[in-house]
């Protein structure tokens, strides 16, 4: 390369002598044109990549239409259920590979056999009635440990979210799969729709009773109060003119004793003047308990909402110079919290469908049906009733409310000239009565928990939660996040605040929620 260009050589001599090469074979090839038909495999498809059967379908489909093409024209536009049915039929074949003998010896009572397409079927006994079944065919063995068992549950269970024993029965219309049943439970504990409609509210153990509900007292020295309604009301003079009216009740913590009463509007004024009526007849209560805005859960939609906007400032301030104290229950939607209301509500508004059902009646004269369904309420027994004759009869309200059980005059001769010193000492003697009686066949009752008896982890700051929401489907609660961990005196959690997106605001909203 040193040299010039024209020392160059214009040509190399690539000749190579046979004889330098060591070993030479001659080799003879022969090209045969034939078609070659190759069957399709699906050893490249992981099936465990899918997480739907219809997915792993087309895609076989897809493969199956690219190989028989051998080109991608088109392809994707000539999926048909021809197509589908045969990517179906290839990964039953592939799946029943596993079946050896043992497994037909195993299920061996089902029937199983082979059809002329190679799929293996069971149901022999009853192949007279598949015959004439337009809509039937053999049920196709599927090994459960294999993938394709899994996206079959899965693909049936998706449908609608249904029972276990729903899931069967659609599965096996076409297919039978030995221990089915353990793999829809597993599928369906692991489906979030199944546990976002189906799970249930956290709950905690029942906590410790208040002293108030145990500590003899006089009556409605501990009270509680809820409104419900609205009921429809007709005008005392113009009868074709309607309104509406809500209910009060208040009842004793101690003695279970009620006082219900009805107000004419929603308003703070209405809800002020029953209060000024009720203490005027019962007194001022030591302690008063009350929910407050959304959380008066047995009042209608309206009610709510009015009373949220309530001034809660000047109906607390109300009999506090009288020694009365506000209890405000700031839990949403918890209406165990104030569970001794709720519960006489429900005995009110069955008193009332019972005596008026639908009739429209003049605010006098419902006003009139509910002192009348509270006396009711105040004859009811309370505790165990004891059947033996010389314990006296059984115990209710009204025999610390009015010294006897009924309101009927009293039976039997009685001296108008006695002692007062004797008639204070009959009276400390009713009193007593009722307190004995309440020692021993209600206050053993307080004992037990009827629910919620065990202790579970309490919610800590940072966890995430589904809202319940008692306006909105279970499907559509609210996800949240807690803020803030309440625990109660035992150390139990039941009181949280969550913070949660406010669709209709600028940021984030916070609710407090019992558990």
């Amino acid at each position: 390369m040193r040299e010039s260009i024209d020392c160059w050589p214009t040509r190399q001599d690539s000749t190579i002598e046979s004889k330098q090469l060591p070993d030479v074979v001659s080799v003879t090839l022969y090209i045969d044109k034939r078609n070659v038909k190759i069957a399709p495999t699906l050893i490249d498809i992981d099936i465990s990549r899918f997480s739907r059967l219809e997915k792993l379908l087309r895609v076989t489909a897809l493969v199956l239409s690219i190989i028989k093409k051998k080109t991608f024209r088109g392809t994707f536009h000539t999926l048909n259920t021809e197509s589908i049915k045969q990517a179906e039929h290839m990964w039953v074949k592939e799946a029943q590979g596993e079946i050896t003998e043992t497994f037909m010896t195993l299920f061996q009572r089902l029937g199983p056999y082979k059809r002329q397409d190679g799929i293996i079927v069971v149901g022999q006994r009853m192949a007279d009635w598949i015959k004439e079944s337009w809509n039937q065919t053999e049920f196709v063995l599927i090994p459960s440990k294999h993938p394709l068992a899994n996206l079959i549950v899965q693909s049936v269970h998706n449908e609608d979210h249904g029972g276990i024993d729903s899931t069967l029965a659609k599965i096996r219309s076409r297919f039978w799969i030995p221990g089915v049943r353990r793999t829809i439970k597993q599928i369906k504990e692991k489906c979030v729709t199944c546990r976002k409609r189906n799970k249930t509210t956290l709950t905690q153990q029942m906590g410790k009773l208040p002293s108030y509900r145990w500590n003899p007292s006089p009556p409605f020295y501990y009270c509680a109060v809820d409104l419900f309604g609205p009921y429809t009301i007709r005008d005392t003079f113009k009868r074709r003119t309607f309104g509406k009216a809500y209910g009060v009740i208040f009842n004793c913590l101690t003695s279970r004793g009620v006082y219900v009463d009805l107000v004419e509007g929603y308003d703070k004024n209405s809800f002020l003047i029953a209060l000024r009526r009720f203490v005027s007849i019962r007194g001022y209560p030591r302690m008063m308990i009350s929910d407050a805005g959304t959380q008066l859960v047995a009042a209608g939609k309206e009610l709510k909402q009015v009373v949220h906007t309530w001034d809660w400032d000047d109906i607390k301030t109300f009999g506090t110079s009288k020694g009365m104290q506000w209890n405000i229950i700031k839990s949403a939607d918890a209406p165990w919290e104030n569970g001794c209301s709720e519960a006489l509500i429900k005995s009110v508004k069955k008193c009332l469908d019972v005596a008026i059902g639908d009739s429209v009646m003049t605010f006098s004269e419902l006003q009139t049906v509910l002192f009348e369904t509270a006396n009711v309420l105040n004859e009811r027994p309370i505790g165990t009733k004891n059947c033996d004759p010389n314990e006296g009869t059984y115990l209710c309200p009204n025999d610390l409310l009015l010294g006897r059980a009924s309101i009927r005059v009293p039976n039997g001769h009685y001296n108008q000239d006695c002692n007062p010193r004797n008639r204070h000492a009959f009276i400390q003697n009713v009193v007593n009565s009722f307190w004995r009686k309440w020692i021993r066949d209600y206050f053993h009752t307080l004992i037990i928990r009827q629910k919620w008896h065990t202790s579970y982890r309490n919610l800590k700051k940072g966890d995430l939660v589904l809202v319940q929401d008692s306006n909105a489907l279970r499907g559509k609660w609210k996800l949240g996040q807690v803020d803030e961990a309440i625990p109660s005196l035992d150390g139990n959690v039941r009181d949280v605040t969550v913070r949660y997106k406010n669709i209709g605001g600028s940021g984030p909203d916070y609710q407090n929620v019992t558990d």
